[in-house]
């Protein structure tokens, strides 16, 4: 789906038209409380949107025009200040397809670290308050949320996660789901801010690394080092990142296979990443979501299954380092 923002907002009609219709669409803003302040929403303590940088890697490989670029930082540059320390949502468009009602949004990070997101419980309301639509939405697909960037992304409710069919003139508010919020906390935490893993998982997996994985001088190594189920059917892999240079190395794509015992394979991923880096000398550790909905196959017996990185592309600054890639460390099986 191209954007085609110029369609929605009056573009041909001048800036000051354009402006108008933003402001006329915009919702409010709601806070995933990352920074621990409790109604953060009330908060004076805020940040001008333009101090935020616009991170187009969450759109994926959506078509984006000129014009789209241009209109979506414009939009973005007219938001209200973000609160700091916090991630806001903020939807500023919404409209109704045949496949389902649509919330576009902006993301913010105003913190002065990555984010991962894992599950986002979202919810379409009316103006009293009623809800019409609920649904989980995965976010570990889009690569993380860059410290102090602002990352445009769509949410898509099908008509089949609507709990009732509201009028057709009736008004819809997107906002965070807090009876899904408290389930999702009680079964695993939903915001995790060590690359996609809680702080016991990064502490494990950094001494097995350490212990099996040592650095090679001059090489940079990929390792599948896990493939782990989680609770709602999905997949997470594990990778291990070795940095044998003198030199920081960025990764902004890591490819992640799976394939069963006979080499079938089972999920083929590509996740795009904006500061995946790995310091002189160092090991890191990153934990890459796959959906059951991107599994081939419903009953996988994990013990016969393996997990692996083919090439991986790191930032321009560093494409001509050697990326010495072993085959048989590519794999792990369980």
């Amino acid at each position: 789906m191209s954007w085609h923002l110029e369609n929605w907002f009056g573009s041909k009609q001048g800036l000051e038209q354009a402006r108008d219709d933003i402001h006329e669409f915009l919702q409010k803003e709601f806070y995933l409380g990352v920074s621990g302040i409790e109604q953060p929403e009330q908060s004076s303590n805020r940040i001008p949107s333009k101090e935020l940088f616009l991170n187009l890697n969450s759109l994926g490989s959506k078509s984006l025009e000129e014009m789209d670029v241009e209109l979506l930082q414009f939009i973005h540059d007219e938001l209200p200040p973000v609160v700091r320390d916090e991630v806001g949502i903020f939807p500023f468009f919404t409209n109704v397809l045949n496949t389902g009602f649509l919330v576009m949004t902006f993301v913010r990070n105003a913190t002065h670290q990555d984010i991962m997101l894992n599950k986002l419980p979202l919810a379409l309301v009316t103006s009293e308050g009623k809800v019409v639509a609920r649904k989980s939405f995965e976010m570990l697909t889009m690569g993380g949320l860059q410290d102090m960037s602002a990352s445009p992304c769509e949410f898509i409710f099908e008509w089949d996660d609507f709990l009732f069919m509201p009028e057709d003139d009736t008004q819809l508010f997107m906002v965070y789901d807090k009876e899904q919020l408290d389930q999702y906390q009680m079964e695993e935490k939903l915001v995790e801010k060590h690359n996609g893993l809680t702080d016991e998982e990064e502490e494990t997996y950094m001494q097995k690394v350490k212990d099996l994985f040592p650095i090679q001088d001059g090489q940079v190594e990929l390792t599948a080092i896990d493939l782990v189920q989680v609770q709602d059917g999905g997949l997470k892999v594990i990778v291990a990142f070795m940095n044998g240079l003198d030199k920081r190395v960025e990764f902004t794509e890591v490819p992640v296979y799976i394939r069963d015992e006979i080499g079938r394979d089972i999920a083929r991923m590509h996740f795009g990443l904006h500061s995946l880096y790995v310091k002189p000398k160092t090991q890191r550790v990153w934990g890459f979501y796959i959906p059951a909905s991107s599994l081939e196959g419903k009953e996988l017996d994990l013990s016969k299954c393996k997990a692996y990185v083919p090439d991986a592309k790191q930032d321009k600054d560093v494409k001509a380092q050697k990326l010495d890639l072993h085959e048989n460390n590519k794999g792990f099986i369980q």
